[in-house]
């Protein structure tokens, strides 16, 4: 790595001495400077100004010519270093080029000791990873089957029973944690193959009992299928029977439609109950036809009553919505005078709020004009005052003067 450059070096202590003479003839005129620096210059005369100007012109001289020193003292020594620095350069680029072909040798030994190193260290730890794995694969081969069924769990048995499991691969050091992986797992599938028989097993049980159910359940359903059908026949039988029954106050139009229903039922349709059945729709026929004329003649003496009943009803609500007209004319007829009465009053109160409030308005104007009147009095108070004190000495001894002093007495609070 290059050394960094520097502008300026160090002088030798003798040159040093040299280069602080170079200030001796400028540091001599320095105490002149400060002397007549210290007085005050009058800028705003022409004189004064003038002589400030020249004053610092002699300083920026004075300046000047220090810098120019240093620089003359300096550029040989600044050419010295630049020698300096490119002589080192070219020794530096020397070495370098002599020490580069050795050290490049050097490196690339160390990189290839490296590189095999690290390929030996791969190589072994993909041989253990390898080797981990089919023990991994060993150990963990029972989970696989804890539900597997008794002919699968047998064949993974066979198959690490066999001599030749453990032989098909190199087991080198991990021989001996083979041989105990395969027999932990042969343990653990032994036990898997007593739990897959006995789930078989039971799996069995369970087959068979629910197929005897099943045939049970089968029967049952039939046995109440043939209760229901039994009883579903019975059930119309006894509907037609009872069929007058539920007829009771019934009309002509549902006495009829439960007719025409009885009228289309047919006697084969009730299987080994067809007598019970024909006999039984025969005779609620008959009964029905009967309620038929029955009914018929009750709804044409209902017709005729409820004739006579509407007509009456309708010249009862033809009297009462006269009398209800008449009421309702009557009750306009006092809404409309009531409302005449409330307009009245209203405009009346409208009115006299309206007197009230231009008294309160007049009364308030009234009040307004006193309070300004009350202001100019207390206003010019003091003036009236002063005056009736002025004018006092003026007024003869009588009762307007007397007035005059009770006035001033009461103004000011004197008691005299």
């Amino acid at each position: 790595m290059e050394s960094p450059e520097m502008e300026v070096l160090d002088a030798a202590p003798a040159e040093s001495a040299t280069a602080l003479a170079l200030y001796d003839p400028i540091e001599a005129g320095l105490a002149k400077l400060r002397e007549e620096g210290a007085e005050a210059f009058d800028v705003k005369t022409t004189e004064g100004n003038k002589a400030a100007r020249e004053f610092v012109q002699r300083c920026v001289g004075t300046r000047t010519a220090t810098e120019e020193a240093y620089t003359n003292w300096n550029r040989p020594l600044m050419a010295l270093q630049k020698r300096a620095r490119e002589k080192r350069d070219e020794i530096v680029a020397s070495v370098k080029a002599i020490e580069q072909p050795v050290k490049d040798l050097v490196d690339a030994e160390q990189k290839r000791k490296d590189e095999e190193r690290i390929e030996k260290a791969r190589i072994e730890s993909a041989r253990i990873s390898a080797h981990q794995a089919f023990l991994s694969a060993i150990i963990n081969l029972p989970k696989g089957y804890l539900s597997a069924s008794v002919a699968d769990v047998t064949a993974a048995i066979c198959d690490l029973e066999s001599p030749k499991y453990l032989v098909r691969r190199d087991w080198q050091e991990y021989a001996d944690q083979a041989k105990e992986a395969a027999e932990s797992a042969l343990t653990t599938l032994r036990a898997h193959l007593e739990n897959a028989k006995a789930r078989e097993e039971l799996a069995a049980m369970r087959t068979q009992q629910q197929a005897e159910a099943a045939a049970q359940q089968a029967q049952a359903e039939a046995a109440e299928a043939e209760r229901q059908r039994i009883a579903g026949i019975k059930d119309r039988i006894h509907a037609i029977e009872t069929a007058v029954s539920t007829c009771i106050g019934l009309g002509v139009k549902q006495i009829q439609q439960r007719i025409d229903s009885l009228a289309r039922e047919a006697a084969d349709d009730f299987g080994e109950f067809q007598a019970d059945a024909g006999a039984a729709i025969e005779a609620a026929l008959g009964n029905l036809n009967a309620m038929l004329d029955t009914a018929r003649d009750a709804e044409e003496l209902q017709q005729l009553r409820a004739d006579r009943e509407k007509r009456e009803r309708e010249a009862k609500e033809a009297a009462e919505a006269a009398a209800r007209a008449a009421e309702q004319a009557e009750a306009k007829r006092i809404a409309d005078e009531k409302a005449a009465e409330a307009r009245r009053q209203a405009e009346a109160r409208a009115a006299e709020e309206q007197r009230q409030r231009e008294e309160a308005a007049a009364r308030r104007r009234e009040q307004e004009a006193a309070e300004k009147a009350a202001r100019r009095v207390r206003e010019q108070a003091g003036t009236l005052l002063a005056l009736l004190v002025e004018a006092r000495p003026h007024i003869p001894a009588g009762d307007l003067a007397d007035r005059i002093d009770a006035t001033i007495n009461a103004a000011t609070g004197s008691t005299a």
